[in-house]
């Protein structure tokens, strides 16, 4: 995953409610401190954040906030990346339901090594979509769930 998607990854999972509702200080403690650099290191991204927050299961909103860190510069910010990683990490290992209602997408990712995508849970909708990705090692998606409580939409009949 590119830096800056990892980055409004991080964001999106650590404002989703079910972050909020389950997870422990931990979760609460790291999201913190990205949200508080964001704002600190970027402060022209501050709304977006906020939109991010305010929807965080919004790819778009996702998306804009990745273009705006990018104008800002935060491309290349390790430490700012090392946060989001922490974030991501501490969900995965504390609040790991959150993935209900995030999902995993990834977009034009390039990793040296391997990729590993497992355990994700979703209610409706797709557990992980990929386009563009390339590992240098092997790509694992393991552990995928997606749960539906209607049947998915049918094209309509076709016209004469």
């Amino acid at each position: 995953m590119d830096p800056l998607t990892l980055v409004a990854a991080a964001v999106a999972l650590g404002a989703s409610e079910g972050a909020h509702e389950t997870a422990k200080q931990v979760v609460v403690d790291s999201y913190a401190a990205l949200k508080q650099y964001i704002t600190r290191r970027y402060a022209s991204v501050t709304t977006d954040l906020e939109g991010v927050e305010s929807e965080p299961d919004e790819e778009l909103r996702r998306q804009l906030l990745v273009k705006k860190l990018d104008r800002a510069g935060a491309s290349e910010d390790e430490d700012l990346q090392k946060l989001a990683q922490a974030v991501v990490r501490e969900v995965a290992e504390h609040a790991p339901e959150v993935a209900e209602t995030v999902g995993v997408r990834l977009t034009r990712v390039a990793a040296g090594g391997h990729i590993a995508v497992t355990d994700i849970n979703v209610e409706g909708g797709s557990g992980v979509t990929a386009e563009d990705v390339s590992a240098g090692g092997d790509l694992t998606i393991g552990g995928v769930n997606v749960r539906s409580g209607q049947e998915p939409p049918h094209p309509s009949p076709a016209r004469r």
